[in-house]
């Protein structure tokens, strides 16, 4: 996996060391090396302490263009999903005449999708320089 391969080579990464694996976390991924080659790609940005598994097409990401990509595509999936989630708030309280409810999520809204919009920058920045 290159994002396993790009870490590894990197001077500045330092890797915790469990009984059976290395594991290194960063932009709310962990990435995990078992001591068999496995490797499992988590997302750490859940709100809780049980991480996510990543979504086939960014684990993709991570497999075949690096770990700053992975990790940015993770990030941007996110607050995009919790975009979506905050606009579906948004049209509830409208329904339900909640005009002011509406408005304060609407300032939500805006502050997640802007994080959103701050990651596919990041992704068309780093694209760009391959």
């Amino acid at each position: 996996m290159k994002a396993w391969n790009d870490l590894k080579d990197m001077p500045h990464v330092y890797f915790v060391r469990t009984k059976n694996s290395e594991f290194y976390v960063n932009h709310g991924v962990k990435i995990e090396r078992f001591d068999d080659g496995r490797i499992e790609v988590k997302n750490t940005m859940t709100n809780s302490d049980h991480y996510e598994d990543v979504p086939y097409e960014i684990l993709q990401i991570f497999k075949d263009v690096g770990f700053e990509h992975g990790a940015f595509a993770v990030c941007s999936y996110v607050y995009k999903n919790r975009a979506d989630k905050v606009m579906y708030n948004i049209e509830l309280a409208l329904r339900d005449d909640r005009t002011e409810v509406a408005n304060r999520l609407h300032e939500s809204y805006l502050k997640v999708f802007n994080k959103h919009l701050d990651y596919e920058e990041r992704i068309s920045k780093l694209s760009s320089s391959l």
